[in-house]
């Protein structure tokens, strides 16, 4: 029975790569991310505003096996709605504000704590504000 009907994007029903060039990361990550490290709350196992950015588990992921990690282009400035949210697509930083699964207040604190004690280095500013 195919279920891509019900998704906003096809499911991929095979891999173009060999096992040995993919890797899948727990889901206990995200579950530590998001209540354990962000502090998001649990909501009954229900979604809405607790459910961490792929950035932001992209650098717990890095931060549990790199000696260091270094960021570049985080950070959300929530006051300029119409600047785009990645360099890769025609998305608008007024789409993460008004997201329903992502808590970006929240997040972008988060990320500032691991700034401002040295967990991670920010290297364009963006997270604590100053690009």
């Amino acid at each position: 029975r195919d279920i891509s009907s019900k998704f906003w994007k096809s499911i991929a029903h095979v891999v173009p790569k060999n096992a040995d060039k993919f890797r899948i990361v727990n889901p206990a990550l995200l579950q530590e991310t998001s209540f354990d490290l962000i502090g998001f709350p649990t909501k009954g196992g229900k979604m809405g505003k607790n459910v961490p950015t792929m950035g932001s588990l992209a650098i717990i992921w890095a931060i549990n096996y790199c000696d260091e990690v270094s960021v570049a282009g985080f950070g959300y400035d929530l006051s300029k709605p119409s600047v785009w949210l990645h360099y890769y697509k025609d998305v608008k930083m007024s789409t993460i504000a008004n997201s329903w699964t992502h808590d970006i207040n929240k997040e972008k604190d988060f990320l500032k704590t691991l700034v401002r004690n040295g967990v991670i280095t920010d290297l364009t500013g963006g997270i604590l504000g100053g690009i």
